[in-house]
């Protein structure tokens, strides 16, 4: 009779286990959600072939732990497509104002000091302005000179390389002048609005990459 209630007790110890495993091995097991082109929501343990470009959700042990969104087509992806490029765009930006806070905040400890920068850049730009006119006026005396010697027959070789010549130092100086002009506006404008930035920054008005 002990031998028989040892048995038992056997068996039925086996019994428990092999239910728990079982019990575990399902409560672990994978089970997915989806969603079908009519909107029915779908449970398995394995999506059919006919569903893999559906949408769905892995869920185990009552818990959502992956999510595919499903396979977008024609005008829908388009838009899917342009919605994360301004999102990319959003983010560079943003990155960058950021760079360029950190930038204002670690270089300058005061609007004083962004006015003395940007003094001494529109001043050095004015300067090489200034050299590239009067180079400008030179180039268009010494032009002059050269065409009053042909005295209005054409120009020997000689002399007709010589005009080409300064024609073409003319027109580099002349565009030398125009770059250096568009430049001067671009610095000045960009120092105004930094310097807007930094008076925001340093109030609390702005936050880094606002």
């Amino acid at each position: 009779m002990a031998h028989l209630k040892y048995l038992n007790s056997i068996l039925l110890a086996a019994l428990v286990w092999q239910f728990s495993v079982t019990t575990h091995a399902a409560e672990s097991r994978a089970l997915y959600r989806w969603v079908d082109e009519k909107g029915q929501v779908h449970y398995g343990d394995k999506v059919p072939p006919g569903e893999s470009k559906q949408g769905r959700e892995s869920i185990k042990n009552g818990i959502v732990t992956k999510k595919v969104p499903r396979e977008l087509k024609g005008a829908e992806l388009e838009r899917e497509q342009a919605r994360l490029a301004e999102v990319k765009v959003a983010a560079e930006a943003y990155q960058q104002r950021a760079a360029n806070d950190r930038y204002l905040l670690q270089s300058f400890a005061s609007v004083a000091d962004l006015q003395d920068a940007r003094d001494q850049r529109l001043n050095s730009l004015d300067a090489r302005i200034q050299l590239a006119e009067k180079a400008v006026v030179e180039n268009e005396k010494t032009l002059a000179d050269l065409r009053a010697r042909s005295s209005g027959k054409p120009p020997d070789p000689v002399l007709r390389t010589q005009i080409e010549t300064f024609e073409g130092s003319l027109i580099d100086n002349l565009q030398a002048v125009h770059k250096l002009r568009q430049e001067r506006t671009a610095t000045e404008a960009r120092y105004t609005t930094d310097i807007a930035r930094f008076k925001g920054l340093k109030m609390g008005t702005i936050k880094k990459g606002d």
